[in-house]
């Protein structure tokens, strides 16, 4: 697939709504180029980026070739990951790769049609989300449930059940949130995970969800799966938790590393730079060894690291196990 090439570098401020188009010049140094598309400006894309970055540049050195990325961020906005994808097809890109669910579902007809192999990275569900095609593939952030329900049991002391359950708060419209939902219901005792959520851009609602969440005496933790909408605004969650119902303040255990700093206590997940890195290995493959995977990367029980906030417990009044502390992989 390597090919001599003219590149027009587009630079998108979508964070500020301005678009330039700015030409480069013929640089044939380079043996391949690669369109980054990142869907949103969170924690878990921003390490995932230069995670493929850098073991892509040091699986093609190890080849004596080069490679260039052109990266991209729609902030958040459907519309730009199409005109992001788009950009990219008429630069002739050898690859595409994509973070997240939304961006990845509107470049994958862009790059269909024009031929271009994607690889996507971060995502929770990529078969419901239509992903896994004849031209697609990549690594999934889909974590292994039953670790989940693990380190909630621990967290608690309890084994889940009637009376030791767990909220689960999530956006009810967020594709990856309800395939979350249903794998952890799946591995946990009927009844014991309980939903809680709003709508896209419902954050109002979740004062009442707090409420909600305190009033029921059985439940005795929190978790917020790969949510963006809902992590991106943890200040928000942190100080409901702290302040909305002080005589129940839970600990709360998320599904993204980053953000366990920002006021969770605890999450046992993916490392996205690695993830970043899984879905690199794929794009080499296919640019250079020309083989396509046969199943998308998911990690394993093994490939998972524990974050825990001490800060964040003792402010709530929560004692982290010591088990759990003396093997965390990062505590805050």
């Amino acid at each position: 697939m390597r090919k001599l090439k003219v590149v027009f570098a587009v630079l998108i401020m979508a964070a500020v709504g301005i678009v330039a188009l700015s030409a480069c010049s013929r640089d044939d140094s380079y043996d391949f180029t690669i369109g980054i598309l990142s869907g949103a400006q969170i924690p878990a894309f921003e390490l995932g980026t230069p995670g493929f970055q850098n073991r892509l540049t040091e699986l093609m050195a190890a080849e004596g070739l080069q490679v260039r990325f052109i990266y991209q961020n729609a902030a958040g906005d459907p519309a730009m990951s199409t005109t992001i994808a788009n950009t990219f097809a008429s630069q002739h890109v050898d690859l595409m790769f994509t973070l997240g669910t939304g961006a990845s579902q509107r470049a994958l007809p862009v790059a269909t049609s024009a031929g271009i192999p994607l690889v996507y990275g971060i995502i929770t569900d990529p078969v419901g989300a239509g992903l896994v095609s004849d031209i697609s593939t990549g690594a999934s952030s889909a974590l292994p449930m039953e670790t989940q329900v693990g380190l909630l049991e621990e967290l608690i002391g309890s084994s889940l059940d009637a009376n030791n359950r767990v909220a689960f708060l999530y956006t009810t419209d967020e594709p990856n949130s309800v395939a979350s939902l249903g794998r952890l219901q799946d591995v946990s005792p009927e009844g014991t995970i309980v939903p809680f959520g709003i709508p896209a851009n419902g954050l109002d609602q979740l004062t009442q969800q707090f409420i909600n969440i305190a009033a029921d005496s059985t439940i005795l933790a929190i978790y917020i799966p790969q949510d963006n909408q809902i992590t991106g605004q943890m200040q928000m969650v942190q100080n409901l938790n702290q302040h909305q119902n002080p005589d129940r303040r839970l600990p709360i255990v998320v599904a993204d590393l980053p953000i366990v700093e920002g006021g969770a206590v605890a999450s046992l997940s993916v490392d996205f730079a690695a993830n970043g890195a899984a879905a690199a290995d794929i794009a080499f493959n296919i640019l250079v060894n020309d083989i396509w995977p046969s199943s998308f990367y998911s990690p394993t029980a093994a490939s998972l690291s524990l974050y825990i906030n001490k800060t964040e417990a003792e402010t709530i009044g929560f004692t982290i196990p010591a088990a759990m502390e003396a093997r965390a992989t990062r505590i805050f």
